[in-house]
């Protein structure tokens, strides 16, 4: 082989160094992950409607000034036709008067898509509410 300038020996174009073969394959354990936990408990995703407050709906508002604002809700899409009453309030309690005097909270049912539960906004039936619908992990 002739040398160039640089003292180096020259190779040929077509000629390659291979790497050395390893037959024993390296294998490396994964590093051990913690999982996360965002909670203890878990609860079912529902589809929210407006709230009835006073039982004007949110969303609609007064629509009809002539009649009372505890009815507001049943002239509103929303709600037309329905009687809405708390799920979880005493049967001696007015629902007309639970209607007027809170705020209703409305939601699908988990379990059934064409039924809608209602609660007011009183401690009890918040609570009964978060107790019916809570599942553990």
């Amino acid at each position: 082989m002739a040398k160039n300038q640089n003292d180096l020996p020259e190779t040929a174009a077509t000629e390659r160094v291979t790497a050395p073969v390893d037959t024993k394959p390296q294998w490396v354990m994964p590093r051990q992950k913690r999982v996360e936990r965002q909670g203890e408990t878990s609860a079912p995703m529902t589809a929210r409607y407006p709230q009835v407050r006073g039982g004007i709906c949110e969303y609609c508002g007064v629509i009809d000034p002539n009649v009372p604002s505890s009815f507001q809700y049943k002239l509103c899409p929303h709600y037309r036709g329905m009687q809405l009453a708390c799920t979880y309030c005493p049967k001696d309690k007015s629902p007309d008067d639970v209607n007027y005097h809170s705020v209703l909270n409305i939601a699908e049912h988990p379990n059934n898509p064409d039924t809608l539960v209602v609660w007011c906004d009183s401690f009890n039936c918040s609570n009964a509410h978060i107790e019916r619908f809570k599942t553990g992990l």
